[in-house]
C-alpha cells in the first residue's frame, strides 16, 4: 500500500494530504448527528439509454454493496462526489453528491451539481476521438507521422527525429521530447505543464516546439500537453471543430447531450483535462469500451482500434505501482479475486475521476471526486474495487 500512496502521490502531485473535516466547537454541547446512511434504489429510467436493474438481479451481494455506500455517503470513504456501476450493461446504482462547487466548475461556469470535470480521464476521450478519426478516413493509421497532422510551417528546436514520431508514440506518451509535468506539483508556477499553458498562446504548437531528449517511441514520460496536441491534430484532420466532432459521432449517439469542455486560448478543447460528464454519461464511456465500440447495437469506434487502446503497449509497472501497463490513454493492470489476476481497464483523473473496466466481469464502475488534496482518498477507489464491489460478485 505505501508504494501505491507514493506513486498516486508523483502521478497527481499532491502536497498535503489533510482531511476535509472542521475542528468541533469546543463550547458547543450539542449531540453530533446521526452519521448519514445510503438507501438503494434502483436508478431512474430516464430515457438517456440505460436500461437499469437492480443489484441483486445482476448477481450483486446487495448487503456488502450497501456496505460500501453507507461509508461513501457517511465520508468514511472521503471526497467521492458520484458512484455508478453497470453490470451486463445494466446500470445498477447511481448516486452523485449534494456536493459544493469547486474552481474547476468555474471554468466553464458550471452550475449543474451532477456534471463534473473529469481532468486526466478526458485523455481516454480523446483517444476514442482518434479511433473514429481513423475509422472515418480522416487519419490513415496510428503509424501517420505525428508532424504530420499540423499544418505549422516551421518548428523551434527542429530535429530530424521529430519527422518519426508517429501518431502511436503520441497516444503512448513516447514523444521523446524534453518534458517533465512530474517533477513539480501542479501548483508550482515552475510546473512544466504550468509554464507551457501560461507562457503560449498556442499549446499544440508550444508542444511541438519543445527539444527533443530521446528517440521517439521508446521512452515513456506522462504529458499532458501531448494529449492536448492530440485533440489538434484530430481538429485538423476531421476539417470542424473537435467539441462538434465529438457530439456528432461519439456523444449525441449515446445520447450525452450537456458535455462540456475547457478551452486553451485558441478555443481548442482540452483534450488532456478539460471534459465534463456526469457519472452516469462517464459509465457509457467505459460501457462502449467493454462493448468493443458498440453502444446499443452501434459501432461508434471500431472494435479492431478499441482492441489496440487496452493492450500494454509499454511497461509502466516500474513507474507506477497502480498499473501494469499503458496503452492508448489508458492505464491497464489487474485486480485480484480468489488467487486470480482480473484484467481491468482504467481512465484516471486528478482527484478521483476513474472508470474501471472489468471484462471477465461484464463491469463498469465510475468514480468522480474532490480528493484533490487527499492521496488516501484516490487510493480508497482501489480498496472499493477489490474488497467491495469485485467481492460482492459471485
Amino acid at each position: 500500500m505505501s508504494r501505491i500512496f507514493l506513486s498516486l502521490l508523483a502521478t497527481f502531485f499532491i502536497v498535503s494530504c489533510g482531511g476535509g473535516g472542521s475542528t468541533p466547537d469546543a463550547g458547543n454541547n450539542s449531540p453530533p448527528p446521526p452519521p448519514a446512511s445510503f438507501t438503494y434504489s434502483v436508478p431512474r429510467d430516464i430515457g438517456d439509454g440505460w436500461e437499469t436493474a437492480h443489484l441483486e438481479d445482476e448477481g450483486f451481494d446487495t448487503l456488502l454493496i450497501y456496505d460500501m455506500m453507507d461509508r461513501v455517503v457517511s465520508e468514511h470513504f472521503e471526497g467521492i462526489d458520484s458512484v455508478s456501476i453497470v453490470r451486463n450493461g445494466k446500470l445498477v446504482l447511481y448516486w452523485f453528491a449534494d456536493r459544493e462547487l469547486t474552481q474547476f466548475d468555474g471554468w466553464i461556469d458550471n452550475l449543474d451539481l451532477e456534471r463534473h470535470i473529469l481532468h486526466s480521464t478526458s485523455k481516454s476521450v480523446t483517444s476514442a476521438l482518434v479511433g473514429i478519426a481513423i475509422d472515418q478516413g480522416h487519419i490513415e493509421s496510428v503509424e501517420v507521422p505525428f508532424y504530420d497532422l499540423f499544418s505549422y510551417s516551421d518548428y523551434d528546436n527542429w530535429d530530424e527525429r521529430k519527422a518519426e514520431m508517429t501518431l502511436e508514440d503520441a497516444l503512448t506518451m513516447r514523444f521523446g521530447l524534453e518534458w517533465d509535468e512530474w517533477a513539480l506539483p501542479y501548483s508550482n508556477p515552475d510546473n512544466g505543464l504550468v509554464r507551457l499553458n501560461t507562457r503560449h498562446f498556442d499549446w499544440a504548437k508550444a508542444l511541438l516546439d519543445l527539444p527533443m531528449e530521446s528517440d521517439p517511441g521508446f521512452s515513456y514520460t506522462y504529458n499532458t500537453a501531448g494529449t492536448n496536441a492530440i485533440g489538434q491534430a484530430v481538429e485538423n484532420a476531421v476539417g470542424m471543430p473537435l467539441a462538434d466532432f465529438a457530439n456528432q459521432y461519439l456523444f449525441y449517439p449515446m445520447q450525452i447531450t450537456d458535455a462540456a469542455w475547457a478551452r486553451t486560448p485558441t478555443n481548442l478543447p482540452i483534450g488532456g483535462s478539460g471534459l465534463y460528464l456526469t457519472g452516469r454519461d462517464l459509465a457509457k464511456f467505459g460501457q462502449l469500451y467493454l462493448n468493443n465500440g458498440s453502444w446499443q447495437g452501434q459501432q461508434l469506434i471500431s472494435a479492431d482500434y478499441v482492441a489496440a487502446s487496452v493492450v500494454r503497449i509499454v511497461d509502466v509497472s516500474s513507474i507506477v505501482s497502480f498499473s501494469e501497463g499503458y496503452g492508448y490513454q489508458w492505464w491497464l493492470g489487474d485486480f485480484q479475486k480468489q488467487g486470480q489476476p482480473i484484467d481491468t481497464w482504467v481512465t484516471s483523473g486528478y482527484g478521483g475521476q476513474f472508470t474501471f473496466v472489468v471484462p471477465s466481469f461484464d463491469l463498469v464502475v465510475a468514480f468522480t471526486g474532490h480528493n484533490y488534496d487527499n492521496v488516501p482518498g484516490v487510493l480508497n477507489l482501489y480498496t472499493i474495487m477489490q474488497e467491495w464491489i469485485l467481492q460482492s460478485i459471485d
